[in-house]
């Protein structure tokens, strides 16, 4: 099986670990790989949970050429073109919408880490404001992505980079839990919030030292 053939198949793997997840429903969210100078990205409209080959389009990263296949490319193909172009080592892009971090950062700026892992394989995550269904200011993504592989569009979803597509889904793993366990916390003790961050802080500052 030839290197593309390859790919698709592992784009259609992680299609369906996101809906099973419950990181997106219906025909949210997009996915795409580098493949040289190229990329595979999913088609617009297409459903991540039920993927086929079909679905996958092949289009160039620096120049606009024309997509092959019937199928239009994502309507987030500027961003991930652009994500390929600015970070000539990153392999992947994967953007979703997970429900409870899009209900979290609606109406809180910044994500409140209440656990040693989550500061440990998250630390800050930049959120990027939105005014529109899709992408309209992608270098704002970018200006994010170079704080962290991992970044949150308000009211939209997040996007996460890197060398494989388990790598990324693990970091949006732990951002909705993360989420989970903030909201929690705040039904408990909402006063005792600012007192373990500040400990977790002053933890992890002495293991750097």
């Amino acid at each position: 099986m030839d290197k593309e053939k390859l790919l698709k198949k592992e784009i259609i793997g992680v299609g369906r670990k996101l809906h099973a997840s419950g990181f997106l429903t219906a025909r949210a969210g997009n996915l795409s790989c580098r493949l040289g100078n190229d990329m595979l990205i999913t088609a617009s409209g297409s459903c991540l949970g039920d993927l086929t080959p079909a679905d996958i389009v092949k289009t160039g990263i620096f120049a606009q050429a024309p997509y092959k296949g019937p199928k239009k490319p994502s309507s987030e193909l500027p961003v991930h073109s652009l994500i390929y172009r600015e970070f000539p080592d990153n392999k992947i892009v994967l953007h979703c919408h997970p429900p409870l971090a899009n209900a979290y950062f609606a109406v809180y700026p910044s994500l409140k880490v209440l656990t040693f892992e989550t500061r440990y394989y998250l630390g800050d995550v930049p959120v990027v404001e939105q005014g529109t269904l899709t992408v309209r200011k992608p270098r704002l993504v970018i200006a994010a992505l170079k704080q962290n592989s991992l970044a949150v569009i308000r009211s939209h979803g997040v996007f996460a980079i890197g060398n494989d597509f388990q790598a990324a889904l693990e970091r949006v793993e732990i951002l909705e839990e993360a989420v989970r366990v903030a909201a929690v916390a705040r039904i408990f003790k909402k006063e005792s919030l600012d007192v373990l961050d500040r400990r977790i802080k002053k933890c992890l500052s002495r293991k750097r030292r």
